[in-house]
C-alpha cells in the first residue's frame, strides 16, 4: 500500500515537471515572437602599440563620380511669332560620338629634282635675274665662268703647271720663258652649267660663200658663248664623214676617216676612235644623237690622258676643245699659239684636259680657226673664217 502510494506520487511529479517545461516553452516562444533578440555588440580596445607611431590622417575613400548625362542636342530657334516648346520632346537625345584616333599623315614624296644636273651646282645659278659680265653669265638655266689662264708646259713631261719651277710629276724644270719656243701657254676656258639640253645649239653653213667667223654666226642666234667646231663642209665636199646638228642628220656618209663626237638627247657626250672601234650606226641612232661632229681626234680615253692620235697635226699649234664632265657640266677651251706664242701638242693637250678632270675632250680644227666667242669678245686667233659653231642660249623653248 505504501510502495503503490510512492510510486504514484513519483509519476504525478515527473508529469507535473514535462507539464511545467512544456507550458514555459510556449510561453517562451511567445514571448520572443513579440520581442526578438537581438546580440550585443560588445566593443574590443585595440591593442596598445609597443611604439609611438606617427598619426597620419586617414585618406577618406574615393566617391564614385557620377557619370555624364547626355546633353540634349540644341533644338531650332522657334521662328518669329511662334511660342518656344519646352519641356521633354519625341526626339531621343543625340549621343555624342566617341572620339576616333587621328590618322599618323601621310609623307610626301620628295619631287625629283629637274633638269639635267639634277639638283647639283645649284650655286652657280641666278632663278632671281640674269647677271651678265666679262668673266660670268648666270641665270635660272644657264651658267658661264670664263678665265683666261696661263700656264707652263713641263719640256720633259708634257704637263702644265701653274707656274715655273720643279714639275710637281715628273720633277723636270719648267722654265718661265714666253715665245713659240718656251714653256708659258695661255688660253681661256669657259666652265659650262645648263639645265636644258637645248641650252646647245650649233649654227653652219652649207657653201663655203656663206662661212664667217664665230661672232657672226652667234650674234644673230642669241649665242651667249661660242667656239668654232668640225668645219664639216670640208668633210661634207669630200664625201666622208657623218654630221648631225640640233637634232637632225645632215649626212652619213659611208666612209669614216676621222674620230667622232656625239652629244645625245640625255646629255651624255663620247667619242669614238674610228681606228679601235667599230662604228655602230644603227646603235648610235638608236641613242637619239643631238649633235655629232667629225674631225677629231679623240683627246682622252675613258677619261685618261693618251699617246697616240689619228691626226697628222700634233704639233704645236693653237686648239679648240669641246670638253665633258657629265650631263650639264661642259667646258670650251681656247689655245692660244700665233704671233709668238706657244700652242700645244695634242700629247700636251691631251694631259691638260687629264689634269682638268673630263671625262670626254675632243679636238675641233684648230690654227687660225680657233676662236671663242663671249658677251660680244672674241678670244683666241680668229685668223679666219669658219663654217660651223657650236653656241650656248637660254633655253630654245623661251626664245620663241
Amino acid at each position: 500500500m505504501k510502495s503503490t502510494s510512492k510510486k504514484r506520487i513519483l509519476r504525478m511529479v515527473i508529469l507535473d515537471l514535462c507539464a511545467f517545461c512544456v507550458l514555459s516553452y510556449l510561453i517562451c516562444a511567445q514571448v520572443f515572437r513579440f520581442f526578438p533578440w537581438k546580440p550585443v555588440e560588445i566593443e574590443i580596445p585595440d591593442p596598445v602599440p609597443t611604439a609611438p607611431v606617427s598619426q597620419v590622417p586617414a585618406t577618406p575613400a574615393p566617391t564614385d563620380t557620377p557619370a555624364p548625362t547626355n546633353t540634349p542636342a540644341p533644338t531650332d530657334a522657334p521662328a518669329s511669332g511662334e511660342p518656344a516648346q519646352t519641356g521633354e520632346t519625341d526626339q531621343p537625345l543625340e549621343q555624342t560620338p566617341a572620339p576616333t584616333d587621328t590618322p599618323e599623315p601621310t609623307a610626301s614624296p620628295t619631287p625629283e629634282p629637274s633638269g639635267l644636273l639634277k639638283g647639283k651646282f645649284a650655286e652657280k645659278f641666278s632663278p632671281e635675274g640674269v647677271i651678265s659680265t666679262e668673266t660670268e653669265y648666270r641665270s635660272g638655266n644657264v651658267a658661264i665662268e670664263l678665265s683666261r689662264k696661263t700656264g707652263y708646259v713641263c719640256s720633259k713631261c708634257g704637263h702644265t703647271a701653274d707656274a715655273p719651277g720643279t714639275c710637281a710629276s715628273c720633277g723636270g724644270t719648267i722654265r718661265d720663258k714666253k715665245g713659240s719656243d718656251g714653256d708659258l701657254v695661255t688660253y681661256t676656258l669657259a666652265d659650262i652649267y645648263i639645265q636644258d639640253l637645248s641650252s646647245i645649239q650649233t649654227a653652219y653653213a652649207i657653201k663655203t660663200a656663206d662661212t664667217k667667223r664665230v661672232k657672226a654666226f652667234a650674234e644673230p642666234n642669241n649665242g651667249i658663248l661660242a667656239v668654232n667646231t668640225d668645219y664639216f663642209i670640208n668633210a661634207y665636199a669630200n664625201g666622208h664623214g657623218w654630221f648631225y646638228r640640233n637634232g637632225v642628220e645632215i649626212r652619213r656618209f659611208n666612209k669614216i676617216a676621222s674620230d667622232l663626237c656625239i652629244l645625245y638627247a640625255d646629255g651624255t657626250m663620247e667619242t669614238i676612235d674610228y681606228k679601235e672601234r667599230t662604228i655602230d650606226f644603227e646603235g648610235i641612232a638608236a641613242r637619239n644623237p643631238v649633235q655629232m661632229w667629225y674631225f677629231g681626234p679623240e683627246l682622252l680615253s675613258n677619261g685618261a690622258a693618251k699617246t697616240k692620235f689619228n691626226s697628222s697635226l700634233g704639233k704645236k699649234n693653237p686648239r679648240t676643245v669641246l670638253g665633258y664632265y657629265e650631263p650639264g657640266h661642259y667646258c670650251f677651251m681656247v689655245v692660244d699659239g700665233r704671233h709668238g706664242e706657244r700652242g700645244l701638242t695634242f700629247a700636251e693637250l691631251s694631259l691638260l684636259c687629264a689634269d682638268m678632270g673630263l671625262t670626254a675632250a675632243y679636238n675641233m680644227d684648230g690654227g687660225d680657226s680657233s676662236a671663242l666667242y663671249f658677251n660680244g669678245s672674241t678670244y683666241g686667233p680668229d685668223g679666219r673664217d669658219t663654217s660651223d659653231i657650236v653656241y650656248i642660249t637660254e633655253p630654245v623653248k623661251e626664245n620663241n
